[in-house]
């Protein structure tokens, strides 16, 4: 193998390196995130999200400069595989991430939708409530005679 080659999968392995990391980092905002859900904490949540986007477009940068790499190491026999297993495991380790996150994401759509729904309840039962009301003020006199007078 030569040294270009092998430059560019320790290159390769850094790089699936610093996504493992972002990946964890994003499992952890997503862990959180469930947590400010309970707790109704909109704004908090909204930050969270936002520092999550951020660490997928680096994700996304470290992507354009690992598939290249990762086309060469696929191309490469299983000999020449199993001396970088490393980068396999890396591979297989974010992939778990992946999906870890993918079901604590789905989670917490799935409360965010419970919620949404429950508070779009709560606003239809009070928009009735109040339409029954401007019903019943509506039938009531209020001309200035009734209330100058004095009983």
């Amino acid at each position: 193998m030569s040294k270009t080659a092998s430059a560019d999968l320790e290159r390769l392995s850094e790089l699936l390196g610093k996504e493992l990391e972002l990946h964890e980092k994003i499992r952890k905002l997503t862990e959180d995130q469930t947590k400010l859900l309970a707790k109704d904490d909109i704004e908090a949540l909204n930050i969270s999200l936002e520092k999550r986007e951020k660490l997928i477009e680096e994700i996304k940068g470290l992507h354009q400069e690992s598939n290249p790499l990762m086309q060469s190491y696929t191309s490469l026999s299983s000999g020449e595989k199993e001396k970088h297993s490393e980068i396999g495991e890396l591979k297989n380790k974010t992939l778990e991430v992946i999906k870890a996150c993918s079901i604590l994401n789905d989670k917490n759509m799935q409360t965010i939708k419970e919620k949404t729904e429950d508070l779009t309840k709560e606003i239809d039962e009070k928009s009735a409530k109040r339409k029954g009301i401007g019903g019943y003020a509506q039938s009531v006199p209020n001309t200035p005679e009734m209330f100058d007078k004095k009983t």
